[in-house]
C-alpha cells in the first residue's frame, strides 16, 4: 500500500470511528449535539472527511491546527476534569462511544497531524486563532442559558459544572474561563513550537 492509500485509509478509519462515536455518544437527540464534545467530533469528521476528497492535496495547516486543538481541549477537559465526576456508563455499548469520541478520534487527529502532515506551516499567530473555537462555543453556552436551553446530562443551563454560573458564580466561571484560555494558548504554542521543531 502507497503512502497516500495508507493516509486515505486512517482518515477513513477516522470518520467511521467520529460517525460511530458520535451517533452512540448522542444516541442521535439533537440537544446532545449542543456539547463541546460533540461539536468538536462532528468539526473532526466534517474536515478529515472534506481532505478524504482532495486526492492527496495540501490543505490549510492553520485550520488542521484548529481542528486539532478544538478535539484536544476535549480529550484533556474529560480525562483531567469531568471524567472523575461522571464516567458511570450504563453499558459498554455507552463505553465505546465514550473512548471513540473522548480517546481514539482525538489521538488519532493528533497522530494524523504526527505523522502525516508536512511541518512548520503554522502561523505565528494561528494560536490565537485556535482558542477562538473554545471562546465561541463558552460565549454561545452563556447566551444559550439565558433562553433557558436545558442540557440532557445535567438538566441545567449549562452543560458543564465549571461554567455553571448558576452554581459555583460568575467569579470561579472567570477564573476557569481565564485559567483554562491561558493554559490552551501555552498548549496551543507548544504545539506550534513543536510543529516548527520537527520541520528542522
Amino acid at each position: 500500500m502507497n503512502h497516500k492509500k495508507q493516509i486515505f485509509t486512517y482518515r477513513l478509519c477516522l470518520v467511521l470511528i467520529g460517525l460511530v462515536g458520535v451517533a452512540i455518544n448522542t444516541e442521535l437527540k439533537p440537544a446532545m449535539f449542543l456539547y463541546y464534545t460533540t461539536l468538536s467530533n462532528v468539526l473532526c469528521i466534517v474536515y478529515f472527511a472534506f481532505a478524504l476528497t482532495q486526492s492527496g492535496k495540501a490543505l490549510n495547516q492553520n485550520l488542521k491546527g484548529a481542528v486539532t486543538l478544538a478535539i484536544t481541549v476535549t480529550m484533556l477537559i474529560y480525562w483531567g476534569v469531568l471524567a472523575p465526576y461522571s464516567f458511570h456508563m450504563t453499558s459498554t455499548l455507552a463505553y465505546c462511544g465514550t473512548y471513540m469520541v473522548h480517546l481514539i478520534v482525538p489521538l488519532m487527529t493528533i497522530f494524523d497531524w504526527f505523522f502525516f502532515d508536512q511541518k512548520g506551516r503554522f502561523s505565528k499567530k494561528a494560536p490565537l486563532y485556535w482558542l477562538l473555537i473554545p471562546l465561541v462555543y463558552y460565549g454561545f453556552t452563556v447566551i444559550a442559558a439565558q433562553f433557558q436551553i436545558v442540557y440532557p446530562l445535567t438538566g441545567k443551563h449549562y452543560p458543564y459544572f465549571f461554567i455553571d454560573a448558576n452554581m459555583i458564580g460568575w467569579g470561579m466561571v472567570a477564573a476557569y474561563v481565564l485559567g483554562l484560555t491561558l493554559f490552551f494558548l501555552f498548549f496551543g504554542y507548544g504545539f506550534y513550537w513543536l510543529d516548527k521543531k520537527l520541520a528542522k
